[in-house]
């Protein structure tokens, strides 16, 4: 569990890294101005995290150590395009070497880092559900096609495990316009 910790660390690092860079581009640069602070601060948090989101997916695994940093070997040249694979890889990892990280890295993981897209996009641009799986989709395989080139892994199951992802995120905003729409009835 604490490799995932240390994954959304490195993700809220980067975000508080970039957010001056934010700022000084979207006020200072493009001198943007909006009165609706609120979708400014989605739009801020949004932003944000996709580009943590996009750096910590693509830039490769690596230790540091006394002798300096090394990427990890074990991720280097790998490709599955087996759709379900991922269940002889838990099988190995979990039942027969014990390793749980692989589950929360790789599924659980893979699953979360997308909820924040299927939340986000209908949030702040009122994007219909089938497009925002089309957009979670679309990104998922871009990350999966860069990381070919990369020494990280491709696999088209991160692909569906993302998805699912952006499927969640897709529900809770449901979820959240139905309970506001009540609120409004009420009130009204």
């Amino acid at each position: 569990m604490s490799a995932v910790s240390e994954y959304f660390k490195n993700i809220l690092a980067i975000m508080i890294f970039c957010l001056p860079i934010y700022y000084i581009i979207r006020f200072k640069i493009l001198k943007i101005n909006t009165n609706n602070k609120r979708r400014e601060w989605m739009l801020l948090l949004f932003i944000l995290y996709m580009i943590a989101l996009t750096i910590q997916i693509i830039t490769p695994k690596y230790i540091i150590n006394f002798s300096g940093i090394e990427l990890k070997p074990d991720d280097l040249d790998n490709i599955n395009i087996i759709p379900f694979y991922l269940f002889v890889d838990l099988y190995n990892e979990c039942i027969v070497l014990k390793n749980f990280d692989y589950l929360f890295i790789n599924i659980f993981g893979n699953i979360l880092l997308f909820i924040p897209i299927g939340i986000f996009l209908p949030l702040l641009w009122n994007i219909e559900y089938k497009k925002v799986l089309l957009y979670g989709i679309l990104f998922s395989i871009f990350v999966e096609i860069i990381q070919i080139w990369l020494p990280r892994v491709t696999d088209i199951d991160d692909v569906i495990l993302n998805n699912i992802g952006v499927d969640i995120g897709i529900l809770i905003h449901k979820k959240y316009i139905n309970k506001t729409n009540k609120q409004k009835r009420k009130s009204n």
